[in-house]
């Protein structure tokens, strides 16, 4: 079946735009940025081919959502829920050549993503060490991250678990199925519908 995935035009501007945020940019890691990535679009459901054709990348959500997942007995367990001005992706470990663990990219909705090839990040570092400031804020983005979800699945109440998503993420609630939903939180099917069910009536 033909891939759905194809490259097209955008405003490059996105991501410089976020890591100028983060850490302002000189115009030399601007020009290299924007010549070395390009953008692919991904349409609703269909996954990123991150082993054959995008492996060793990080990508930038630009729009839309994407959803990461791991397979485990042959059940799909949700490990993110990526809303734009995400960057996502397998964060290398300097000290492990292969990944512990295989976890898949799925698009929920239809998605443009900025591709930002790993060497291109060793080129910025090796041309550019200033860019090893921003490099360690991100980091520290995706360890944020990391700590919430972490926090989030050792929550025992499930209500308590449901309230704290819709704290740390208001608007992401109405961009995904209860299905995917429940499978992030850690908790039943049933269990969430219940839940949601019992706090639409206290309010």
């Amino acid at each position: 079946m033909e891939s759905n995935i194809a490259p097209v035009r955008y405003d490059r501007e996105s991501l410089l735009d976020f890591f100028n945020k983060l850490e302002p940019l000189k115009k030399d890691i601007v020009s290299f940025a924007r010549t070395e990535t390009f953008v692919i679009t991904v349409k609703r459901n269909e996954l990123l081919d991150i082993v054959n054709q995008y492996d060793n990348c990080l990508f930038f959500v630009i729009k839309g959502f994407i959803r990461g997942y791991i397979v485990e007995e042959g059940k799909e367990i949700t490990t993110s829920l990526n809303e734009e001005q995400r960057l996502i992706g397998k964060i290398r470990n300097p000290s492990v050549q292969q990944a512990l663990y295989n976890e898949y990219l799925q698009a929920l909705e239809d998605t443009e993503l900025l591709v930002v090839p790993y060497n291109i990040i060793d080129g910025l570092y090796t041309h550019f060490p200033e860019t090893n400031a921003l490099g360690r804020k991100l980091l520290a983005i995706h360890y944020n991250l990391s700590q919430e979800r972490s926090i989030l699945s050792r929550i025992p109440s499930a209500e308590a678990r449901y309230r704290q998503f819709l704290a740390n993420h208001p608007y992401i609630n109405n961009r995904v199925s209860v299905k995917f939903l429940s499978s992030y939180l850690g908790m039943r099917l049933e269990t969430l519908s219940r839940v949601r069910s019992k706090m639409k009536q206290k309010d």
